[in-house]
């Protein structure tokens, strides 16, 4: 892949300038803090405003409900961010002309999609990062120390979770020259997936089966996630397929 990491040094040095890495790492940030601290807290703050004479009872807290928090708060949010951030990473290059301009340089188009796919990748990383991790703390300080090896992986189940919808908007961003198409495509993956993800039988095949995985992994309790390996193949396997179908798409464009 010649120019690959010039490219790639591009991607990110973009990335930083334009704030999207700070603004991706500072939100998801929040969204790891915040988990714990309503876990901890909201059964207090709902009792205390709760009509004279109205007794609301919660159970105790958990590591568990604290994974539940933050599972939904990162997965809902970092597939938006997912979506933003691939949208436009070849469709606007291919509208304003500056792919045509690359790409007269001796770089290959394999390395120029390549060093997009690795910048989103990485600053999707590192969001998920700073939310595991702003959650790990306040986990320990408010329950218990969890098991941090469990949360690490679960980290990248996040991750990957998160990377399948971003695949199948860039995608869409390689097949078509505006970004509000590409994140048409992308919410269309992400509504198919979500009406297959609620039959039972298909759950296991999607991403949206990662979450119930990271779980029990957070918990270190893989055993609880049978599927485990099922779940993360047919992940992986959506992401190749995406990726392979943006070379095939890319190659044959006349920019």
């Amino acid at each position: 892949m010649t120019g690959l990491g010039a490219l790639l040094d591009k991607e990110l040095r973009e990335s930083w300038r334009t704030y999207r890495l700070a603004v991706v790492g500072i939100l998801f940030g929040f969204l790891g803090l915040s988990s714990p601290l309503v876990t901890r807290y909201l059964p207090e703050i709902v009792a205390a405003f709760a009509p004279p004479g109205v007794e609301i009872s919660f159970p105790p807290p958990t590591v568990g409900d604290v994974l539940d928090q933050l599972l939904k708060n990162v997965l809902q949010f970092g597939v938006l961010a997912g979506v933003l951030l691939a949208m436009g990473s070849v469709a606007n290059e291919k509208e304003r002309g500056t792919a045509a301009l690359i790409l007269v340089k001796p770089v290959s188009r394999a390395a120029f999609l390549a060093a997009k796919l690795l910048a989103i990748g990485i600053v999707l990383a590192v969001g998920v990062g700073f939310a595991v991790a702003a959650a790990l703390v306040y986990t320990v300080i408010l329950f218990e120390v969890p098991d941090i090896g469990g949360w690490i992986l679960m980290a990248g189940a996040i991750w990957l979770s998160i990377a399948a919808y971003a695949s199948i908007t860039f995608l869409g961003s390689v097949v078509t020259r505006s970004a509000l198409g590409a994140a048409g495509i992308g919410f269309g993956g992400l509504i198919v997936l979500a009406l297959a993800s609620a039959v039972p039988a298909f759950a296991r095949w999607l991403p949206s089966g990662l979450t119930p995985v990271a779980k029990a992994i957070g918990l270190g309790d893989a055993g609880a996630a049978p599927d485990a390996a099922l779940t993360t193949f047919a992940t992986v396997a959506i992401i190749a397929v995406t990726v392979v179908g943006s070379w095939v798409a890319f190659r044959r464009q006349e920019l």
